[in-house]
């Protein structure tokens, strides 16, 4: 098998484009390298395809491309969930959804999940993983971010628990949920062209978009949400870091309790909780 270069000459011309995490990362997928080749065995040769393939990957890289849309793979709240390009990319922000709604169950656990706006199934997968006696359904309008979904169900083992449903939000739901989560689209319209490209380009505008108010997701998910929300039920609803005085206007109007605003790493409001007394 032709060898090109060593294994120390790929991580170096590799670390010159990307930090160290991510080179490893990226030698792990392709050459199938470990932190512990790197030790032992750093003069080892890397056959040609592999370092073909590292090298395109950097081209895609320096031209925009997150490695995650390389790959088709993220990690979010230490699992790896496989992506399309009809999937949102999972970011971390989105963990302080899971955050707030571990703090709130943690004596009990919700038994009916409902994932509006499912795309990769990350929150859902995730809930399921974390609250083993739960059932959950994940709502999307695209059957091709339902196929992520479902393929990350399986993939972690809770496909037994979850269902997905290819609709418009809640509208063709029935039933009572004691637990809803959501990461709906909630830029404004105007805003999108002023995105970073690598969103932009990669991810879908149907997961970005917001309408002209950037509140036109969670409207339609607050006037499902009195129908499918379980007396008792919570609501957790990812918000943008400049949405909180709408959003608890918004709340107020549709007659439900905000329980709490739960902030990112940076102090933003990221989450709202709602609470549905009835």
């Amino acid at each position: 098998m032709p060898v090109s270069m060593t294994l120390r000459e790929l991580y170096d011309r590799i670390r010159e484009v990307l930090p160290e995490v991510d080179a490893r990362y990226v030698l792990n997928k392709r050459a199938g390298v470990t932190a512990a080749d790197l030790i032992v065995a750093p003069d080892s040769g890397v056959p040609e395809g592999a370092v073909g393939l590292v090298m395109r990957d950097l081209e895609r890289f320096q031209t925009g491309e997150p490695l995650s849309r390389i790959y088709e793979e993220r990690a979010f709240w230490g699992m790896d969930f496989v992506l399309s390009p009809a999937t949102l990319d999972p970011r971390i922000d989105t963990e302080v959804l899971i955050e707030a709604v571990l703090q709130r169950f943690k004596d009990r656990s919700p038994l009916r999940i409902l994932d509006l706006g499912t795309g990769s199934g990350c929150i859902l997968v995730t809930l399921l993983s974390l609250f083993p006696q739960a059932y959950g359904v994940g709502v999307d309008l695209s059957p091709a971010a339902l196929q992520i979904a479902r393929s990350n169900a399986q993939r972690h083992g809770v496909d037994a628990r979850a269902g997905f449903v290819c609709a418009d939000w809640g509208g063709a739901l029935e039933g009572l949920f004691d637990l809803v989560v959501s990461n709906p689209p909630y830029i404004e319209s105007d805003v999108i062209l002023d995105l970073d490209e690598n969103v932009r380009k990669f991810d879908p505008i149907l997961a970005l978009d917001g309408g002209q108010d950037g509140l036109q997701a969670y409207k339609r998910i607050f006037s499902d949400l009195n129908r499918l929300l379980d007396e008792g039920g919570f609501c957790f609803l990812e918000i943008g870091f400049d949405q909180e005085e709408k959003l608890t206007r918004l709340i107020k109007e549709s007659r439900f309790l905000l329980k709490s605003v739960h902030a990112d790493s940076a102090g933003h409001p990221r989450v709202v909780e709602i609470f549905s007394a009835k």
